[in-house]
């Protein structure tokens, strides 16, 4: 079983196209566009590409993921129903995102499109509104999310945007949040890079914390010297049932899947990474 565990809405489907081509290159997302996308790359994918892309691969199930830095985050969330209402059974859980910037009721926002849409977890990207995600205007999401028994994503990584210090996205902080919600299920995107070490010595210590490893090429992530090497100990022995595959829509889903059985990990370990551990989270 493969399970991407992260990839995103089509920009297309949320935004005007040629909105967007004037938007990202002159806004704080530019550096994404100069570092990892072509606008015109980017507003040529659709849904059913994706769909394609995955069953050519062979991933059987995504985690279909709205993700607020720019744009209408009401707008993204319906993107994401849309979608995985089209397409069931290739995206079986899909998380909504939030806004604290525009939204006075986050926890209220969470619990309805929960119960009203079906969503079944919450992405966050802090980083895009300068907050840490130990800022108190989240609590009450936590404590919803607790108590909804949905999992919350964090933005756990370097960012590319040009005016936000990646400071905001280190993994300390979600040990701060796993700590005050011991029954949180949290999930770090991207591994943690480049606090890989501290990355890891927050899910040894917290056992509802998982790491996630999208938009990574796994041939880095197996390559000495990168600073990936503390994953790739614990993720083959101690943490072996909390690392989860995903590609971020960033590289391309073959390749992806190739260079991660390519690894030097045990053979259960990378059914494990690949899917295994998702289903359990995600109770697939």
């Amino acid at each position: 079983m493969i399970i991407d565990f992260r990839v995103t809405a089509p920009v297309s489907e949320w935004m005007d196209p040629e909105e967007a081509k004037r938007v990202f290159p002159n806004s704080f997302m530019r550096g994404y566009i100069e570092s990892a996308y072509e606008t015109e790359l980017m507003l040529s994918v659709t849904p059913e590409h994706m769909v394609k892309a995955m069953d050519d691969a062979g991933v059987d199930y995504a985690v279909l993921q709205a993700e607020w830095a720019l744009g209408d985050y009401k707008k993204q969330n319906d993107a994401v129903y849309r979608i995985a209402k089209k397409y069931p059974k290739k995206f079986p859980r899909y998380y909504l995102t939030i806004n604290p910037l525009e939204d006075m009721d986050m926890a209220g926002t969470v619990e309805r499109e929960v119960k009203e849409r079906g969503f079944s977890g919450l992405n966050t990207q802090t980083w895009a509104q300068r907050m840490y995600p130990t800022d108190r205007r989240f609590y009450p999401v936590y404590a919803k999310c607790q108590e909804l028994c949905i999992p919350v994503t964090f933005h756990a990584s370097i960012n590319f945007t040009t005016d936000r210090s990646i400071e905001f996205s280190r993994p300390i902080y979600i040990d701060h949040v796993a700590c005050d919600f011991p029954d949180l299920k949290i999930v770090g995107n991207h591994g943690g890079w480049p606090w890989v070490t501290e990355m890891v010595a927050v899910a040894w210590k917290h056992k509802n914390v998982y790491i996630e490893i999208g938009a990574v090429s796994p041939k880095y992530i197996g390559m000495p010297g990168t600073g990936w090497d503390p994953l790739m100990v614990y993720g083959n022995s101690l943490l072996q049932d909390r690392v989860l595959f995903a590609t971020d829509d960033m590289i391309p889903w073959q390749r992806c899947i190739d260079e991660l059985n390519a690894l030097p990990l045990k053979e259960k370990v990378k059914e494990k990474w690949l899917g295994l551990n998702a289903a359990r989270l995600l109770s697939l």
